[in-house]
């Protein structure tokens, strides 16, 4: 017990579970990019965000007083699923399109949904609380899915300014989420905990992905 404390207060388990997160969404979705059909290359990075929001739920860290996880859990996981599907199912550049659609129709009815069930509480001491909690779900959840346009973002890719620029970005935004979820862990009460913090950092990273490919999309 005291070294897995050890562990989450140095960092040791919060900066693996990145690494491993990391490697799992980027090194098949590289090779998707690269040697795989579109659609086949979604459909494997598909199966691998819904492998990490599975672990994230199982480690989940948004818990305290006046917060009621199970709740949001379901919601992160419906909304994963949902955000996944059009861009599974549409296929060329028009996927994007309904992708961002698609999250942005969530994230309102995600706002919408995250007051009502507050205001139908008969204790609302802690809202504020319950409120972040919730929306931090949701958005990771509409984030975690834009990790499936990862092998589009790789195979649109040149040597030329632009690529270079928007990769930079996408890496800077990277860099950052998992800084922020290193500091979230190392904050987090117990491992379970620092797991979920430095596994959302990741999934919420896929925001970036998405963006950065249609970017190159647009432009090139």
């Amino acid at each position: 017990m005291a070294q897995t404390a050890q562990e989450t207060r140095d960092g040791r388990a919060p900066a693996l579970t990145q690494m491993l997160a990391l490697a799992a969404l980027i090194l098949p979705g590289t090779a998707a990019g690269l040697l795989a059909e579109p659609r086949i290359g979604r459909w494997v990075q598909a199966v691998l965000v819904l492998v990490l929001a599975l672990a994230l739920v199982a480690s989940w860290p948004l818990v305290g007083r006046g917060i009621r996880p199970a709740p949001d859990r379901a919601m992160f996981g419906l909304l994963t699923l949902i955000c996944l599907v059009p861009a599974l199912v549409v296929q060329g550049p028009g996927a994007f399109a309904v992708w961002l659609s698609t999250a942005a129709f969530l994230l309102a009815l995600l706002a919408v949904f995250m007051f009502v069930r507050q205001m139908l509480r008969r204790d609302r001491r802690m809202v504020i609380r319950g409120i972040s909690a919730t929306a931090m779900g949701g958005v990771t959840a509409v984030a975690a899915s834009g990790w499936i346009f990862l092998p589009e973002l790789i195979r649109g890719l040149q040597s030329d300014p632009i690529s270079i620029l928007v990769v930079l970005v996408a890496l800077l935004l990277l860099l950052g989420l998992m800084t922020a979820g290193h500091r979230w862990a190392q904050e987090a009460a117990d491992r379970r905990g620092a797991i979920g913090l430095a596994l959302m950092s990741i999934l919420l990273a896929g925001a970036g992905v998405v963006l950065a490919a249609l970017v190159l999309q647009t432009t090139i």
